[in-house]
């Protein structure tokens, strides 16, 4: 099996697991590129394939689909994405939590995956 993570999925996860460690709701895309790339690499330790499916095209759908997630910001030079002032945890964890793959859902919240985010 090959799961394909799209940037919605990533980026929503990078910033649950951020916000659970240090109420962090601010990710830049290097942040969040680093974090999917220590994903992929724990589910292939795992003999699973996984592919990150990250592009303008897809980052923009993003902003589109979810608006009432996510906004893109630049802070301190770096352009990334945060987290809009009345999304909550809850709320994220109910949206993009729930319909995940166990293997997936474990790659997400692995510490060494986490440590790729600086929480």
């Amino acid at each position: 099996m090959c799961f394909y993570i799209g940037i919605e999925d990533l980026a929503a996860n990078a910033l649950i697991e951020s916000m659970r460690r240090a109420e962090k709701t601010f990710l830049t895309y290097k942040e969040i590129e680093n974090y999917g790339s220590k994903v992929v690499k724990f589910l292939n330790e795992k003999g699973e394939k996984a592919v990150l499916i990250l592009s303008r095209e897809s980052t923009n759908a993003l902003f589109r689909n979810y608006s009432d997630f996510f906004k893109e910001k630049k802070l301190d030079g770096e352009i990334g994405i945060e987290l809009k002032e009345d999304v909550t945890l809850e709320k994220l964890i109910v949206q993009f939590r729930g319909y995940l793959a166990l293997d997936v859902l474990m790659a997400f919240v692995n510490e060494n995956s986490v440590q790729a985010l600086g929480v």
